[in-house]
């Protein structure tokens, strides 16, 4: 094999490798991606669950960030101890003042109350809704005139009527205990109807809570059951609105109520009582034998027989629509009578894959509660305690005359110390100003002796912001390179990372910028002008005129006088420029018009 053979042969054998290495590659890729999602949705979940326990259990995020830390591990456990028994103590109370407004209804002893509290709690804890609103629930049931047994028996049905109607609370019991009350039904069987309702007609839980309680009094009235009626109801919702079917289904009622009607349907043959019983026939027969005497008739002649019947508009309405679809009308009343457990089944539909989450919330809150109430009853003594010492001392002023004289003494005291410790502050504060004076004088010093020295003009300050832009860039280097060793050494990688990824060094044009913006800022006036040596009062006559200080410049000396009283005579107080200044603020800013007119005078010589 030639060279040229042998190089080609090392070509294609390279291009197959690649080709090899890439496709590997993408499966790996591509198994590390799968992993790696299956990872993080992992850890959303594990983060949605310890959310879900550290928003209940105050501290625990913060104690568990500190666990890798030994030495605050133990600090970290008592501030969780604290926390959960302070929150505990709240939320006890919390629910206590909740079961205080149940017994003013309830009218219950202590200890039958706290008996009431725990079963509610046990319901509250098993159950997806609020635990804050079990208390709301039972108190909107007990309210409607139950006893404490049959609103407790009614509690978990409501908080679950509530979850699978998607509605509050409120309506839920209001339609329940109603539809209980006037149908003699237990609550169990009222909610099984009434969601088989929803599920074999055409509305929504709300309306049919709404609009199906209004029905049966008078249904039961002329001897309907509930379950008849919803089924009725439920038919009629498949070809009219919820309001309309109330009325409709009204209309028929009141028509079955009415002795006319009924003579006049029986000489139709249309029985309304079984003879035997003298009951009221079932609903689904009585519209059966209507749809046979109304079978083969033209729609005119139907509403002739209906006006010989002096039915109302509203029950012509309701009989012709149940005569429209007798088949539907018996599936729905079939479906309604035999509608146990569809309050479970409807429940159970309408969890959420987080509904567990709110489930063991509602756990951890009656946990918390129970803590809670060992502790409440000594916080309770605490404060009576409290309230004791508080009404024994207030007794005690009113009618103790020497008490009252040793608190006058008292007060005095505190008052003579409070003036004597003034004093020194007053002194630590005039300390302070002279301190300043003294760095100012001291800088004015220096500025003259480094320009004698070394001859450059603006002395020590010049020198000294010269160099502080280089002084401010080795100083934020070093705190830079110090954070990331104080990170590394502290176990702090995360923060290692993002402070490494950052870094950047100091720009010293951004630095002398950022130095000349402060420097211009502090050289203007209060209203913002800049400072000129005759700016700070208007009119005032500062001209330098020869004698006083001494001037050398090269053979010549020149003497400048300032007329300090024309300048004082002419001062203006009021100038806007400085109205309004404190005296601190005076003095400094007298003293800066001072010097700036010596460096004018210097200037101008």
């Amino acid at each position: 094999m030639n060279g040229l053979a042998k190089l080609r042969l090392f070509i294609d054998l390279n291009g197959n490798l690649d080709k090899g290495l890439n496709a590997a590659d993408k499966k790996i890729r591509k198994a590390t991606g799968d992993m790696q999602s299956k990872l993080n949705n992992f850890k959303i979940k594990n983060i949605e669950a310890f959310e879900a326990i550290s928003s209940q259990v105050p501290g625990v995020g913060a104690a568990i960030g500190t666990l890798a830390n030994p030495y605050t591990a133990i600090a970290a456990a008592a501030g969780v101890a604290i926390g959960v028994g302070v929150k505990a103590t709240k939320m006890a109370n919390e629910w206590h003042t909740k079961m205080s407004a149940i017994n003013v209804t309830a009218e219950l002893t202590k200890t039958k109350l706290q008996s009431l509290s725990d079963e509610m709690l046990k319901i509250g804890g098993r159950n997806a809704a609020s635990l804050e609103q079990v208390p709301e629930a039972f108190n909107r049931i007990i309210s409607a005139g139950l006893d404490v047994n049959t609103s407790l028996h009614a509690l978990e049905p409501t908080l679950r009527a509530a979850k699978a109607g998607f509605t509050d609370i409120e309506t839920v019991a209001s339609a329940g205990i109603a539809t209980m009350m006037s149908s003699g039904e237990n609550i169990n069987r009222v909610y099984d109807i009434l969601f088989e309702t929803v599920k074999e007609g055409n509305a929504e839980f709300r309306d049919i809570a709404q609009y199906l309680p209004k029905i049966i009094p008078l249904a039961r009235n002329v001897g309907f059951a509930l379950d008849e009626t919803a089924g009725a109801f439920a038919s009629l919702t498949g070809k009219l609105s919820a309001e309309q079917s109330t009325t409709a289904l009204q209309g028929i009622m009141r028509s079955l109520s009415n002795n006319e009607v009924i003579k006049r349907l029986e000489k139709m043959k249309i029985q309304i009582f079984d003879t035997e019983t003298n009951k009221v026939r079932p609903i689904l027969d009585i519209i059966k034998d209507v749809d046979k005497q109304m079978s083969g008739l033209s729609d005119k002649q139907r509403m002739i027989k209906f006006d010989q019947l002096g039915l109302d508009q509203m029950s012509v309405l309701g009989f012709a629509t149940l005569t429209q679809d007798v088949n539907g009308l018996e599936k729905a009343i079939d479906a309604t009578v035999n509608s146990q457990g569809a309050l479970g089944k409807a429940y159970q539909d309408s969890l959420t894959p987080m509904e567990s989450w709110k489930i063991i919330q509602n756990q951890l809150k009656v946990e918390m509660i129970k803590i809670g109430e060992v502790f409440l009853p000594i916080v309770s003594k605490v404060g009576e305690g409290i309230l004791n010492i508080i009404g024994y001392f207030r007794n005690l002023y009113k009618e103790s005359e020497l008490f009252r004289d040793i608190l006058n003494i008292i007060g005095k005291v505190f008052e003579w110390a409070f003036k004597i410790a003034i004093v020194p502050i007053k002194a630590v504060i005039n300390y302070m100003k002279l301190a300043w004076k003294a760095i100012f004088d001291v800088t004015e010093a220096l500025n003259g002796w480094f320009e004698k020295i070394t001859g450059i003009k603006g002395g020590f300050l010049s020198l000294y912001n010269y160099i502080r832009p280089y002084l401010i860039w080795i100083k934020e280097f070093a705190e830079s390179i110090g954070n990331i060793l104080y990170d590394i050494v502290t176990f702090n990688f995360k923060d290692v990372k993002e402070r490494i990824q950052n870094f950047k060094m100091p720009d010293i044009g951004e630095i002398k910028a950022k130095i000349k913006i402060e420097t211009e800022t502090e050289n203007d006036n209060p209203d913002g002008s800049p400072v000129t040596p005759n700016n700070g009062t208007p009119g005032v006559p500062v001209t330098p005129t020869e004698t006083v200080r001494k001037i050398t410049n090269g053979s010549q000396t020149k003497n400048t006088t300032i007329n300090i009283d024309s300048f004082v005579k002419g001062f203006t107080p009021t100038h806007q420029s400085i109205n309004g200044m404190s005296k601190d603020e005076m003095e400094r800013w007298m003293t800066e018009m001072f010097l700036r007119v010596v460096r004018s005078a210097e200037t101008m010589s």
